[in-house]
């Protein structure tokens, strides 16, 4: 864009102030935080971190069969950023800077890297297959969202895919576990933990630690744990939901806006959602490409303690003041025949 010489000082302010929304929006979405941990059992992990919004859960049918998708509303459609399919093959999809291989239109040769993720997902059943798809085409960015991409499957494979110069980088994993933040983790490979730097780096060195000192076998609890202290309790990019996934079971478990006293579990052989533990009552739901939005399960979370409190409001008192004047009453005559 060119801007000629005879812009008025009002011109120049308004696009400083462009600037500056622009350079703070892209601050703000540097979040999340995704693992995958291999050993006596298989455990994948997300905190997805976004300002406010409309965030959705559904499960959809592709070439690699069931696929769950955990999305948000961007103002005119859903958009994807983590799933796993039914082969066990997970991957998540978060910002990454600085920006790298940005190009305004996709040449013959090369390949958005958010297609990389959500392709991944719909065809393919491993890390090897991933490879393949992406093939010998360069991985590029959308000029104004930076993405990476951390794939793991059943096998114990995993990789963090990134968009590199002159060529993909690629971080394959070494070792029982791979985290992945919001910086490229190539450009760190072999550097020691404390000298890493950038975007989530506190949030990496964090989970490596807890996943590097954890006793076998993970469990959900204790996956959770690794979540909840890399969780973002503050500012403009709030955790919204933290995830865990069990590729062996094809179960998904999710807790909503760092609520972890209630978590909700997803099935991806039944197809369903359903209250997993910290509820009152117990709800299911099917899922299908529709899904269900957080503000849903957060008004079926409320439901139980509001039918209590109802109930309390109901004629019903009455039976409840009667109640407590005969528990009086008891308590009066049995302290009385203490004393003879």
């Amino acid at each position: 864009m060119t801007y000629t010489l005879s812009m008025t000082s009002r011109n120049v302010a308004a696009l400083l102030l462009v600037v500056a929304l622009v350079g703070t929006a892209s601050v703000a979405v540097s979040a999340c935080t995704s693992f995958a941990l291999f050993g006596e059992r298989t455990l994948y992990g997300m905190n997805f971190d976004y300002p406010p919004n409309e965030i959705r859960f559904s499960i959809e049918d592709h070439e690699a069969g069931a696929v769950f998708i955990g999305s948000f509303w961007m103002g005119d459609h859903y958009g994807r950023t983590v799933g796993m399919n039914e082969h066990g093959l997970f991957s998540s999809d978060q910002m990454v800077s600085p920006l790298r291989a940005a190009v305004d239109e996709l040449g013959d040769d090369e390949m958005y890297i958010w297609n990389a993720f959500y392709d991944g997902l719909r065809t393919c059943t491993s890390v090897v297959e991933v490879l393949d798809l992406i093939g010998d085409r360069r991985l590029v960015q959308y000029p104004s969202l930076a993405l990476h991409n951390l794939f793991a499957d059943t096998s114990g494979d995993a990789m963090v895919v990134e968009a590199g110069t002159p060529e993909n980088a690629i971080t394959r994993i070494d070792g029982p576990f791979l985290v992945m933040t919001n910086f490229n983790n190539s450009d760190f490979s072999g550097t020691p933990l404390d000298a890493i730097f950038g975007d989530g780096a506190d949030r990496y060195r964090a989970a490596y630690r807890m996943l590097e000192n954890h006793v076998e076998p993970l469990d959900i609890d204790q996956a959770f744990d690794i979540l909840e202290s890399t969780s973002q309790p503050a500012g403009s990019c709030k955790t919204r939901y933290s995830l865990v996934a069990s590729p062996e079971a094809l179960t998904i478990y999710i807790a909503l806006e760092r609520d972890y006293d209630h978590i909700w579990m997803i099935s991806l052989r039944e197809r369903t959602i359903e209250t997993y533990r910290g509820f009152y009552t117990q709800h299911t739901l099917q899922l299908d490409e529709i899904g269900v939005t957080g503000p849903t399960l957060l008004v079926l979370a409320e439901q139980p303690l509001r039918s209590m409190l109802g109930q309390i409001r109901s004629p019903n008192w009455i039976w409840l003041a009667l109640l407590t004047g005969a528990l009086v009453v008891a308590c009066v005559l049995f302290a009385a025949m203490s004393k003879i």
